[in-house]
């Protein structure tokens, strides 16, 4: 198994939810939030920070990259919370199954893309 499946798996989960930039109307429903202004907004702040994200990870190398790992797992690891207190305060369960589900995927990607990634590495920053 190639070291960078674990990014290009991470990287096309990502660009999945990056695409709600241009379809908010889906995002929000998806999201189960209201599809107005707000409400859409909020579905591509997500999504941007999913497509920095995918742009961060495949655009850097060594030390740089091992970086952009970290910073998704916090996120999704957060996110996995997130969804966790939003079940238990009412958010209905196939939304909050589909939302937190796919934030422990991300999780889960971005650790064994980490673990690879470091196992590649020689020490140089430039690899």
């Amino acid at each position: 198994m190639s070291n960078n499946i674990p990014a290009l798996l991470l990287s096309t989960l990502r660009t999945v939810g990056g695409g709600a930039i241009l379809a908010p109307a889906l995002g929000a429903k998806v999201f189960g939030i209201p599809d107005d202004g707000e409400g859409r907004y909020l579905v591509r702040l997500f999504a941007a920070r999913n497509l920095a994200f995918v742009g961060g990870l495949l655009l850097s190398r060594g030390t740089a990259r091992r970086l952009w790992f970290q910073a998704g797992i916090a996120c999704d690891t957060l996110d996995v919370a997130a969804g966790l207190l939003a079940y238990r305060e009412g958010k209905p369960t196939k939304s909050a199954t589909v939302d937190t589900g796919a934030a422990l995927l991300a999780t889960l990607l971005g650790i064994a893309g980490l673990r690879a990634d470091r196992g590649r590495s020689s020490g140089s920053d430039d690899d």
